[in-house]
């Protein structure tokens, strides 16, 4: 076998993605052959270098790659490490359960719901995740009152921010909502990036306040009807090959059949004892007002 860069190798034996390897490099936390790696340039050979991260030996046979969707819940960290106590994706029972180490495909934010694959194919990981691949994201907003039409067409135009310009936003009003004695307004929003926080920021340029947010779908890929926040399954072969197809820029626009109040639940973080086939349930937990749409 050829000598490959080592933070791809890594990524095909599904330990991490390549950046998240290239960070372990940068740290020395990689020897080859017994001498401590450094470089994002050092390559390794696969049938006959020995290769060690933090002194264990890895394992050089490719594992069957694993895929998939997690409906993330409300107030939960896309992380391994809790900060300040807060729980992770990682305390949820169905995600406990997995026997391989599967990491996020991108990350969602603490208050943001919805798709979010998790996989140990850190090569397709990178490649869906790359600026330059420009996979769309699809966001059900809830904001706390309707945008002016003015402030509609600023979002399509394009934005600027510190980090730079924002365009080709796709954003649809769509149905109203009660909150309280007041409406809020669902909107369905489109974004080519994943920059941080990128769908709150939008909003608040216009002074939007944005009280709910769904990632609904990713490329072609739309979130399964009917599932539960906290439930698990594994990804047919065709959303397989949708994923596949979109890293290397080939998708449309995702269809979600209705995106105006998506199931919210609060999730326990206590373990359930059963599971069917290979949609594993959400687990138990007191059920929030509003009815189920995604369907």
């Amino acid at each position: 076998m050829e000598d490959v860069r080592l933070q791809k190798w890594v990524a095909e034996l599904g330990l991490a993605s390549r950046r998240e390897a290239e960070r372990w490099i940068r740290a020395g936390r990689f020897s080859i052959n017994g001498k401590k790696i450094r470089s994002l340039g050092a390559k390794v050979n696969p049938d006959g270098d020995s290769v060690t991260l933090d002194g264990k030996l890895l394992h050089k046979s490719v594992p069957p790659r694993v895929y998939l969707v997690l409906n993330k819940p409300d107030l939960c960290l896309t992380s391994r490490v809790s900060e300040e106590g807060k729980p992770t994706i990682y305390d949820i029972p169905a995600v406990k359960r997995q026997k391989m180490k599967l990491n996020p495909v991108g990350r969602l934010d603490f208050r943001t719901e919805g798709l979010l694959i998790l996989s140990n194919d850190g090569d397709l990981s990178q490649r869906l995740m790359h600026p330059r691949s420009r996979v769309p994201r699809m966001y059900a907003v809830l904001l706390n009152k309707p945008l002016s039409e003015e402030k509609e067409a600023r979002i399509r135009k394009g934005l600027y921010f510190d980090d730079g310009p924002v365009k080709g936003v796709q954003l649809e009003r769509r149905k109203r909502a009660r909150m309280g004695n007041t409406r809020g307004q669902w909107y369905r929003v489109t974004v080519q990036e994943g920059r941080n926080r990128l769908v709150r920021r939008i909003f608040a340029a216009v002074g939007a306040q944005v009280v709910r947010l769904v990632r609904v779908g990713l490329g072609d890929l739309a979130l399964p009807t009917g599932m539960k926040p906290g439930e698990v399954r594994e990804l047919k072969s065709r959303d397989v090959t949708l994923l596949k197809r979109a890293a290397e820029g080939k998708f449309r626009k995702p269809i979600v059949r209705t995106v105006d109040r998506p199931a919210k639940a609060k999730v326990s973080m206590r373990p359930k004892s059963r599971t069917s086939g290979s949609r594993q349930g959400a687990p138990a937990g007191k059920r929030l007002t509003g009815r189920r749409s995604l369907q």
